[in-house]
């Protein structure tokens, strides 16, 4: 295990000098990178021109700004493979479709934000699709908010820096970004006031450079079904649609256990969400013949995760320990903490730790190993995250999406010492409401813990409840869906 890389969580993006320039530590291989050189394509897998015409082509639109987007979109990628081996299947991320001193600007803004300011991450999260055609249309100053958000982001010397070694990929949207960060911050530095004309010239710029590139993608893959993972995509490629009548059928796969209304569009024929209670659809918002409960797409492990005793031998555990798993996301936050309070305040624990990328976590945490020895194992990343999950008696860690699905998929509750709010406030509350785990303060953890271990009755009542509502084949039934929807596309083609 120590000879594995570290491994992202949903929610924490990776600087852009990590692993092949591959934000959320996606490799290259398998997603996009938005800090490719000039001229990079998206990634794609062709059949020889004798299969060409029989294969489906399935496009797969993701975000690495948060890599359980990405994570998902790859367990959706190796389901479709498994099904039809010759498939032709591409994955676009939404960050390379704007030049990458753009992309480096908005990555590190949202690391800064999401690291320091997650009471401002949860505001801008809460704003939706009416609130933000205010903000452009309205000659009132944007929420406060924004400019907040905006005030995190790197100046333009440290941008230019940055990506002096990748090229120009949209030189003009090096000019024209400025202009929209000034129209959303509504005082901004070194701009004059904008009003509402300019600052709808602005948007509509920005989002019709945006719709042009993603069209162009389209039109050079000509895919048989679309699947999105990102919400931003879903409107990008509604408004793709809108203007060229694009036909092809889109899928929508939710990665949280709530939905935000941005994923409420028109262009959107189906989606797969994540549970039946799954929070913002209902009949009012859409047609529940257009909804399919897949449960959130996971890695092939999770369909049939190893026996704790299993898993144990495998990371050379103690067969009858109460074994504590803490995860800290790509950003490894929080995990020497957790750590450090567990094993001070429980002799009898024995902890797993995964750091992420976090390398002052590493730091305290090797001080940790020193001083407490066996009690205590720091894995780095690995592609078989069920084994540590299953390993374990308990979660302790961020609460996004992927995360508490795999948690669930392996019968572990999860608990939470933070959250940013927004789609992870989805998670927690799906937690409570199932009794499979909860948010706690940092200052209860311990007690949280050393109650739940010493229970051994009604924490196996509680594994037995996330095992239940767990869904461990998201990604064969969303590879199922896509496949159906691509063949009827193809059935109804008309051939030249």
């Amino acid at each position: 295990m120590s000879a594995h890389s570290l491994r992202p969580q949903e929610g924490d993006p990776t600087p852009p000098e990590v692993g092949a320039g591959a934000p959320g530590f996606v490799r290259a291989r398998e997603t996009l990178s938005i800090l490719q050189p000039a001229g990079a394509t998206a990634r794609s897998t062709r059949p020889n021109s004798a299969t060409a015409r029989r294969a489906p082509r399935v496009l797969l639109l993701t975000s690495t700004l948060g890599a359980g987007h990405a994570r998902a979109a790859e367990a959706i990628e190796l389901a479709v493979r498994n099904r039809v081996p010759r498939a032709q299947v591409e994955t676009l991320d939404f960050w390379s479709l704007a030049d990458p001193q753009v992309t480096y600007g908005t990555r590190q803004t949202y690391l800064r934000l999401v690291r320091a300011r997650p009471e401002l991450y949860d505001r801008i999260y809460q704003l939706d699709q009416r609130t933000w055609r205010q903000i452009v249309e309205s000659n009132e100053a944007p929420p406060p908010a924004l400019a907040e958000v905006l005030a995190l982001m790197p100046d333009r010397t440290e941008r230019r820096a940055q990506c002096a070694a990748h090229g120009r990929r949209f030189p003009l949207d090096r000019v024209v970004f400025p202009l929209l960060c000034a129209a959303l911050e509504g005082r901004p530095r070194g701009w004059p006031r904008l009003n509402k004309l300019a600052r709808i010239a602005a948007v509509w710029w920005a989002w019709a450079r945006l719709t042009a590139r993603l069209e162009a993608r389209l039109a050079a893959l000509q895919p048989d079904a679309i699947v999105i993972t990102q919400m931003n995509l879903g409107a990008l490629l509604s408004s793709v649609k809108k203007r060229r009548n694009w036909n092809s059928p889109t899928l929508g796969v939710l990665t949280d256990f709530g939905v935000h209304d941005f994923w409420l569009q028109p262009g959107i024929d189906r989606y797969c969400v994540a549970h039946e209670e799954i929070v913002g659809l209902d009949r009012d918002s859409i047609d529940p013949a257009r909804i399919m409960v897949s449960g959130i797409p996971l890695m092939p492990g999770f369909r049939q995760p190893p026996s704790v005793h299993e898993a144990r031998a495998q990371l050379q555990l103690p067969a009858h320990a109460a074994v504590v798993l803490i995860l800290g996301g790509g950003l490894g936050l929080g995990v020497e903490a957790a750590a450090e309070r567990l094993l001070a305040c429980s002799g009898d624990l024995q902890l797993v730790v995964m750091a992420g990328q976090n390398g002052s976590a590493h730091t305290s945490l090797a001080r940790l190993e020193a001083r407490y020895g066996a009690r205590l194992r720091v894995l780095g990343w690995t592609e078989h995250m069920e084994v540590p999950m299953r390993a374990a008696d308990i979660i302790v860690g961020k609460p996004g999406g992927l995360t508490v699905a795999e948690a669930l998929a392996c019968g572990r509750p999860l608990v939470a010492t933070r959250s940013l709010g927004g789609q992870e406030g989805f998670n927690v509350r799906f937690l409570e409401a199932h009794q499979v785990g909860r948010l706690v303060p940092e200052h209860e953890l311990v007690q949280c813990v050393e109650s739940a271990v010493k229970d051994r009755d009604g924490l196996a009542r509680t594994q037995d409840r996330a095992m239940r509502l767990g869904k461990r084949d998201g990604a064969d039934r969303v590879a199922e869906l896509a496949l159906a929807l691509a063949q009827t596309h193809r059935t109804g083609r008309r051939t030249a």
